[in-house]
């Protein structure tokens, strides 16, 4: 067996190196260069909310009559994306209604004035993939009986020690200087059931829970002049 002399591992070491120098760029991973067959099992990105943003107290919309406007919503583009599904719920009533199947980053739907809104938007892959967006809140602008109606209030993460548990939320509303009160409901069932306290002034309160359960819970914001929302449903375990 001939022996391979140092000369001939250094010139098969400076090969080697040269190759995984070329190479180095189609290790790094990037979707876009990916087979077609691996490109369809990618997950899609999440997109950015543009308009409405985040809590605008008074959006107008293009007015269709004295009780509806026509609202345009934007987002960004998110990647390896086909369509997108749009979320939008009235918080005065809880109804939650979903636009499907949107081909491009921005649609125009139909909403009642005088309202408060959420919105969120969910992008989907053909293989069924999705990921979600942040969810912004907003109000449409409505004639002036109805322009003192508060945002929903925002729910944050309920918390115990010592056997108490402590619910907090924040409120808002498009009129400066609105004194707002809350309504607490925490059940079992669906968070829709008798409120267990009322007239709140703060925005944080504690109460006594039984341990082992899962409960629902949401706030209902009511200001001066009697206007109200509800808060989403929440749910959480002890």
């Amino acid at each position: 067996m001939k022996k391979i002399s140092k000369y001939s591992i250094l010139i098969i070491s400076i090969f080697l190196l040269s190759c995984d120098c070329d190479c180095m760029d189609d290790l790094v991973y990037s979707p876009e260069k990916l087979p077609s067959e691996f490109q369809s099992m990618a997950s899609p990105g999440s997109s950015d909310l543009i308009a409405p943003a985040a809590n605008s107290s008074c959006i107008i919309g293009s007015s269709v009559d004295a009780f509806t406007s026509n609202v345009t919503f934007q987002w960004s583009d998110s990647n390896n994306t086909d369509s997108y599904d749009l979320t939008y719920t009235n918080l005065l009533t809880n109804d939650v209604k979903t636009k499907t199947g949107i081909k491009t980053n921005s649609t125009t739907i139909l909403l009642f004035k005088g309202v408060p809104y959420s919105w969120s938007v969910k992008s989907i892959k053909s293989n069924s993939k999705t990921a979600n967006s942040g969810t912004n809140k907003f109000y449409l602008a409505g004639s002036s009986i109805v322009t003192n109606v508060p945002l929903g209030a925002i729910l944050s993460t309920p918390t115990t020690s010592s056997g108490k548990t402590t619910l907090s939320w924040t409120g808002n509303d498009p009129d400066a200087g609105d004194v707002l009160t809350y309504t607490l409901y925490v059940d079992k069932v669906d968070g829709k059931q008798t409120p267990v306290m009322s007239a709140i002034s703060s925005s944080s309160v504690q109460i006594t829970l039984d341990t082992g359960s899962t409960y629902f819970w949401r706030v209902k914001t009511t200001d001066q002049t009697n206007n109200s929302s509800f808060s989403s449903i929440s749910t959480f375990n002890l």
